[in-house]
């Protein structure tokens, strides 16, 4: 029967005679609630994927794809997005709208994703409540916001559920087998986060064997799908690294270390003060799931350990380092699925009706009051570095936010950083002594600024050592906007001593300027290796020299900040 005939059919509690409060209020019929809860989510979920501003992971993310197209080396794992979107960088005129094409491959994923939820929520409720639940997760504010982002999380999910969905509901055979392994096995390639969800496997491997009264031919069957997903992740290990250029056992172990290090803490989880934005944002979602904690009671023992598995990955916001926005819909993803029974309970009381309302609702003030895109600003951060330099070049930034060029820096996160820091010592100078790097860029969010503070002299710059602080304010100068180029100025009547660190042309801007004794006019061109160059102003207004064959300032106003917006 179709699911939506299913829901018009069936009673609701709430429209017997005698009902007050929540009860009495009227609406539409379930069936057109249900189409236009539906409707609207999937459509909330489209435009925010077009228009919201691209974050910072996302520039991050298509950065990877460009480095793999030149041949340069990456990490095996987390990198299989550079073998499926290899064709995007030559597809699009810009970083940010590859990101965008990128992100509706990512909401197929989403939407694959609650197709699972449902498949697996349907185990313990009826078919109506759990493509409710479905709705529920889509139209969380974490999953609106997040649930489509360019980056590896809505790709690991979707197949995580996929195959959490098979062993939930195919035949018990080991073809399924096969196929709900090899899911789960790319989901572990595509992030290590999929390790979160094995509570949800291993209950409902459980649930599953006790359904054929703890046969071992199925335990057989049910064991062969770790043991598949084991044999998928090592198979794709290989062939990925046969594809990726100077990539070596040594440096995906390192990768692998590192990440596990990570992923895991001690003490006070220092992203839970998302947890109640969370609710705010998603009222219905965490009203049902409250729900679902007390409508598991009475429940046979195996199914209430199958639930519990399933709400397990909850404990990734206590036990999990980077619990931020983007990381709900995939932690939140197996929740939802046992929340059906939330549904359950809710509608037996108050009617499915109420719910889809109040989920349109809160749907709708997300995206209604969501704040304004910052997308064009950021490609024309982008268009500005291709009209300054007519080549690629190579440059510091916080995320890698001009795939078109070459990122000489570390991804600046906070993870980025600290493991910077932890390194004890500078590194610029190094950077800068075995690359040419002639540009960098000040482009991050104000809320934690990288390069900006230490250009800006804001507090922030201490979490860098003092010596990069020294080597690049004294090495770039600001040139437009967020853009700062290497040279020097001088001011009228001044002298410096300029420690050329990126060799190459360098071009005589504002008055005239002795350049190691010989006078040179603006706009003259000399090229300089590394090592020191003697420059004296001796006229009455500031010059200096900057980087380039007379570099082409952008037409276009300087973009206003932000150029980006927080989760």
């Amino acid at each position: 029967m179709n699911p939506v005939d299913t829901i018009a059919q069936s009673p609701s509690p709430a429209a017997d005679k005698g009902k007050t409060g929540l009860a009495a209020l009227s609406l539409p019929d379930e069936k057109t609630l249900l189409y236009a809860c539906a409707a609207l989510v999937v459509f909330f979920n489209i435009h925010l994927a077009l228009t919201r501003t691209i974050n910072w992971d996302e520039f991050h993310f298509f950065r990877q794809i460009v480095e793999f197209n030149r041949g340069e080396p990456l990490p095996v794992f987390q990198t299989l997005h550079v073998e499926l979107f290899f064709w995007l960088p030559d597809a699009v005129s810009s970083g940010v709208d590859g990101i965008v094409v990128g992100r509706v491959f990512m909401l197929l994923c989403e939407f694959v994703t609650a197709g699972a939820i449902a498949l697996i929520a349907e185990r313990f409720a009826d078919r109506r409540f759990a493509i409710v639940a479905a709705l529920l997760w889509l139209a969380s504010g974490f999953t609106l916001h997040h649930g489509w982002s360019f980056r590896t999380d809505p790709m690991a999910t979707a197949f995580a559920m996929a195959s959490l969905a098979v062993l939930t509901r195919a035949p018990l055979t080991f073809a399924w087998a096969l196929v709900s392994g090899a899911l789960v096995g790319i989901a572990g390639f595509v992030t290590i986060k999929a390790i979160l969800y094995l509570p949800a496997f291993a209950g409902i491997a459980l649930l599953r064997w006790s359904e054929v009264r703890y046969a071992w031919p199925s335990a057989l069957r049910i064991a062969a799908v770790p043991a598949v997903a084991v044999a998928a992740l090592g198979a794709l290990v290989f062939w990925h690294a046969g594809n990726l250029p100077q990539t070596d056992a040594s440096s995906a172990n390192g990768f692998v270390g590192a990440t596990s290090n990570s992923m895991l803490f001690a003490g006070w989880p220092i992203y839970l003060h998302f947890v109640p934005r969370w609710a705010i944002l998603s009222l219905p979602a965490f009203a049902i799931l409250v729900i679902t904690f007390f409508a598991i009671k009475g429940r046979p023992l195996i199914e209430t350990l199958a639930l519990a598995g399933l709400l397990a990955p909850l404990a990734a916001l206590v036990i999990y380092r980077n619990s931020l926005p983007y990381f709900y819909p995939t932690m939140l993803a197996p929740v939802m699925a046992a929340s059906a029974i939330g549904v359950a309970a809710f509608a037996e009381r108050y009617g499915l009706q109420r719910l889809l309302f109040y989920t349109i609702i809160s749907a709708a003030i997300v995206w209604g009051f969501d704040k304004a895109s910052r997308m064009d600003e950021q490609r024309d951060i982008q268009t500005a570095a291709d009209t300054i330099f007519e080549e690629p070049v190579g440059y510091l930034d916080f995320p890698g936010m001009l795939p078109d060029h070459r990122k000489a820096n570390t991804f600046l996160s906070r993870w980025g950083i600290e493991s910077y820091y932890q390194r004890g010592a500078g590194e610029y100078r190094t950077i800068l002594e075995n690359e040419v790097v002639p540009l960098l860029l000040t482009a991050e969010p104000e809320m934690n600024p990288t390069l900006l503070a230490i250009m800006t002299r804001l507090p922030q710059e201490q979490r860098f050592h003092k010596e990069d602080r020294e080597t690049l304010r004294a090495t770039y100068r600001q040139f437009w906007g967020p853009y700062w180029i290497a040279g020097a100025e001088v001011a009228a009547g001044e002298s410096l001593s300029y420690e050329v660190l990126v060799p190459g042309d360098y071009t005589v801007t504002g008055a005239g300027l002795y350049v190691n004794g010989e006078a040179l006019e603006p706009g003259s061109v000399r090229n300089f290796d590394r090592g020191f160059v003697e420059l004296r102003n001796a006229g009455q207004n500031d010059a200096g020299i900057i980087w380039g064959d007379n570099p082409k300032t952008p037409d276009m106003p300087v973009p206003e900040r932000p150029y980006w917006r927080g989760f």
